[in-house]
């Protein structure tokens, strides 16, 4: 059959010609540009094997929250990492899939995509990225096929494409984390990874080692549900970026803010209704119904701001948004990566009824509500209960301002306490007055070596002889000193040898003891071992006072009554001492379950756990918990002062009157029927003058010269 013969029995085959330049016009042409989610949008589709209930054409519009997210994961973005801490089943993985997608299609690279176990590795290929790629034209033909005698074929950890490849690995072991370098990483469910795998370290930091050589072209994403308070991978990398939160519009008021578990209210009979949120600025009601149209129009605004400035209020008028909104890594948001929370109200068919009927069913048991908090809140879950927060205890700080190193007129007693470090001394001085009420009236870290040096001692002592002002325009000096012995002992013996009112401590962690037990004698060394004097040593019942420090803090932020009384036991922080950094190592500590991690391992190991376990206070990992301590000597050694001088309320108002030279206000012993003290008038005492400031006297040990310098080997 000749040429002609068969053009004119297939007259609509194209000709070589034709095939040739429709190839060069179609490679000419300029590649699209796309974000993630326009081409989620254009090409993805759902497999029916997915398990979601909306196969076919993949639409962001249904989940309108997932579209700022995704577009961060841009090459051009300028977002290195994208944090979702969200609660269960609201497109973290989608999200992931999505961001294979374009990378097949659109900027080809290697990728790594962590899951926490090696069976979530299998079931994540098998029921979600393969039958992405089967059903997806666009990206099928480019990512190999699978075929065990195929080297260059896919594989179920494996999957290759033009211009890259991506490696499906688990947490639990390091052979897969090692030796490849990668340019996308993708980590999905990190609450569940191991802290440490084959000695290496976490398989977080080791995937993002991978990650070196392509520096600030890298991107990572990493998703998952919160774990445990001071232990969450997701909740650290949250709050270390710009916090964003979905503020959607109120159908009633048209004000925006974003929901919140606080918001929402049980059925009423009464009324005919259901579950439902109300909106914290018109008090509207907030159905099932309103939520498709209130998530369309929501917007991402970083809630983060530097110290200093104004917060982000809770609601926004649509005029003000763009004032608040603002895109990721750029304006007031350019130093911190974006992150993103989002709880199970937000969920497109999620009902209020259901995550009410939730919260109900885990309030019996202690296994539901930390899955309600965990798979619905989206907040990580606090085995001890009550927590206190940094920036709460931060924010708090600012509201109760008082002027620092002076004596507020409600405080009689002033306790020091010291914690030495191998850097130096950190040293705190609080007021104490009646009803626990303490306040922080002074700081310092002493630089140097205490082992090594006496700069730091030296330091030390002239701090203990501090006087400051009180409400009477006298002057206050310290009544009682305790440093904690823990480290560099005999330094801390010797210091506190020569002086009577400066304590050695040493916390015990037992619950039940004294919150200053009796001392023991402690041979005092000098610097050749040799025993030279005798001191004594006091137990401090850390766990007890621990817990009462929690306490005065929460009562921080609940603030004063109605009346402007304070609760009993509230700690005062001064915002000219309480920065970021002191706040959150005021929270560093948590009371938690000792089987905690075990009781989320396997069967085996649960068999482990000892029912009469006594809870125990532990350090939020990668926080030190220096000023924690100090603090917690400072209410032991003012609960060993009250007892010691039985200060009754008439004491009470006694010593007030005689530090300050006026006579104490009544209302600071009446607190309603909870007072336990009479309220007794102050006896009247002469107002006397002002005491001498404290100088290098005795008490602070080896004497001095006429010229007030400390004679040689003062410190030993």
């Amino acid at each position: 059959m000749t040429y002609h013969d068969t053009r004119s029995r297939f007259p609509n085959l194209r000709t070589g010609e034709e095939v040739l330049f429709a190839g060069l016009a179609a490679a000419s042409r300029p590649v699209e540009t796309l974000t993630v989610s326009e081409w989620a949008d254009r090409y993805r589709y759902v497999s029916d094997e997915s398990g979601s209930p909306w196969p076919g054409k993949f639409r962001t519009d249904r989940v309108p929250y997932l579209r700022e997210p995704q577009d961060c994961l841009h090459p051009d973005h300028p977002a290195r990492r994208v944090t979702a801490r969200w609660a269960a089943q609201l497109g973290k993985t989608t999200a992931l899939e999505n961001w294979f997608c374009f990378i097949v299609d659109q900027e080809p690279g290697s990728m790594m995509i962590v899951m926490p176990t090696l069976e979530e590795a299998s079931k994540f290929n098998r029921l979600k990225l393969q039958p992405t790629i089967e059903v997806t034209t666009r990206i099928r033909h480019k990512v190999a096929p699978a075929n065990s005698r195929d080297e260059q074929g896919s594989t179920t950890s494996y999957k290759r494409f033009a211009g890259g490849f991506c490696q499906i690995v688990n947490a639990g072991s390091s052979k897969g984390l090692q030796m490849v370098s990668i340019k996308y990483l993708g980590m999905d469910e990190v609450t569940g990874y191991p802290r440490d795998v084959d000695g290496r370290g976490s398989p977080r930091d080791q995937a993002r080692a991978r990650q070196k050589m392509y520096g600030d072209l890298a991107k990572e994403w990493e998703g998952s549900t919160p774990g445990i308070v001071g232990e969450c991978a997701i909740t650290k990398d949250y709050e270390a970026g710009d916090r964003r939160l979905f503020y959607v519009p109120c159908p009633h008021c048209a004000v925006f803010h974003p929901l919140r578990f606080d918001q929402m209210r049980g059925p009423d009979s009464g009324a005919g209704l259901p579950a439902h949120l109300r909106c914290p600025q018109c008090d509207g009601i907030i159905l099932d119904g309103h939520k498709p149209d209130m998530m369309a129009r929501g917007e991402w605004i970083p809630t983060r701001v530097r110290e200093g400035e104004n917060p982000v209020p809770e609601t926004v008028s649509a005029e003000d948004l763009p004032k608040w909104r603002c895109p990721p890594c750029e304006g007031r948001c350019q130093d911190w990566q974006p992150s993103f929370h989002l709880w199970a109200a937000y969920a497109p068919r999620e009902r209020l009824a259901d995550i009410w009927a939730r919260w109900e069913e885990a309030q019996s048991d202690t296994t539901s509500l930390r899955t309600f908090s965990q798979q619905d809140l989206a907040e990580p879950y606090d085995p001890g209960g009550v927590t206190v927060e940094w920036e709460t205890i931060h924010a708090a700080a600012r509201k109760d301002a008082y002027p620092s190193r002076c004596i507020p007129a409600q405080a009689g007693l002033v306790v020091s306490t010291s914690d030495v470090q191998g850097y130096g001394i950190k040293w705190t001085c609080y007021a104490i007055g009646p009803r626990g009420q303490r306040w922080l009236v002074d700081r310092e870290i002493f630089e140097g070596a205490p082992d090594k040096s006496d700069d730091p001692w030296i330091a030390l002592a002239d701090a203990l002889g501090r006087t400051y002002p009180t409400a009477g325009d006298q002057e206050k000096g310290i009544d009682l000193s305790g440093v904690d012995s823990g480290f560099a002992t005999d330094r801390v013996y010797r210091f506190c040898s020569g002086r009577p009112n400066c304590y050695a401590l040493d916390g015990r962690h037992q619950q039940g003891l004294p919150w200053l037990g009796s001392p023991k004698k402690k041979d005092v060394l000098d610097r050749n071992k040799r025993r030279i004097a005798k001191v004594l040593l006091y137990p401090v019942g850390n766990y007890d006072v621990k817990t009462e420090v929690v306490a005065g803090l929460a009562n921080l932020v609940d603030g004063p009554d109605q009346n402007g009384h304070w609760p009993r036991n509230t700690i005062h922080l001064s915002p000219d001492l309480c920065d970021e950094e002191f706040a959150k190592e005021l929270t560093a500590e948590r009371l938690v379950d000792p089987d905690e991690d075990i009781r989320s391992s396997n069967r085996r190991a649960r068999k482990l756990i000892s029912p009469k376990a006594q809870r125990e206070w532990k350090r939020i990992a990668g926080r030190a918990n220096d000023w924690f301590d100090c603090t917690v000597y400072a209410l032991a050694l003012a609960w060993h002062l009250e007892k010691k001088r039985r200060l009754t309320a008439e004491r009470w108002a006694d010593l007030l009157t005689s530090v300050h030279g006026v006579q104490a206000a009544p209302d600071l012993f009446e607190t309603g029927a909870a007072e336990p003290f009479d309220t007794k008038p102050a006896k009247e005492k002469p107002k006397r003058a002002s005491p001498a400031k404290v100088r290098d006297s005795d008490w602070l040990g080896g004497g001095g010269t006429a010229s007030g310098r400390r004679g040689k080997g003062w410190l030993d």
